[in-house]
């Protein structure tokens, strides 16, 4: 009886190993017989290219850069600059800092204009021909008030400043200098 079962589990558990697609790499007919030993060759390794995996989405780093002034060609201190990547839809007069992700989003890729009226913004985004640049006046009269502005910049003509790496696409750079008006 204990043979019959053992005989019936073997079966079981073949049949199971079977249905899973794993077999026996060698026949077990001949395992008395000795077979004869194969000689061993000796494989030299071919030379591979390397091989890289990754795994992620391509990403491309912005900056633009340039001098903002006002229709006097003086320059204009104390706006605000801010790089909007292509998924924000939103406009210059929405930007509301009780918003966290305002806040969050302009605290990463926004610049004030110094003393000579430069600034400089950096954001990472997926490789795009454009984006949106938003000036805003935040000091409030303290040098007189200008109109908000929201640009184009286009980055086909941009300078490539940095080599593509794996998924980053590398840096395009962009110089804009801007005029700004005053409001009424």
């Amino acid at each position: 009886m204990k043979i019959r079962i053992l005989k019936l589990k073997n079966w079981l558990l073949m049949t199971l190993v079977g249905a899973l697609g794993l077999s026996a790499c060698h026949s077990t007919k001949n395992a008395a017989t000795p077979q004869p030993a194969e000689e061993p060759q000796v494989d030299t390794p071919k030379p591979r290219d390397p091989v890289v995996v990754m795994y992620g989405v391509p990403t491309m780093n912005f900056v633009v850069k340039g001098k903002i002034t006002n229709d006097d060609g003086k320059p204009v201190k104390g706006l605000q600059v801010i790089l909007l990547n292509r998924n924000v839809d939103i406009m210059p007069d929405d930007m509301h800092e009780d918003n966290p992700y305002v806040q969050s989003y302009i605290h990463q890729s926004s610049d004030t204009t110094d003393a000579e009226g430069n600034y400089m913004v950096r954001t990472s985004d997926t490789p795009a021909d454009k984006q949106q640049l938003i000036i805003r006046d935040i000091d409030g009269a303290e040098n007189g008030q200008y109109k908000n502005m929201l640009l184009d910049i286009d980055y086909r003509e941009a300078a490539q400043t940095q080599a593509r790496q794996g998924w980053n696409m590398g840096t395009r750079e962009k110089v804009e200098d801007v005029v700004v008006e005053k409001e009424n």
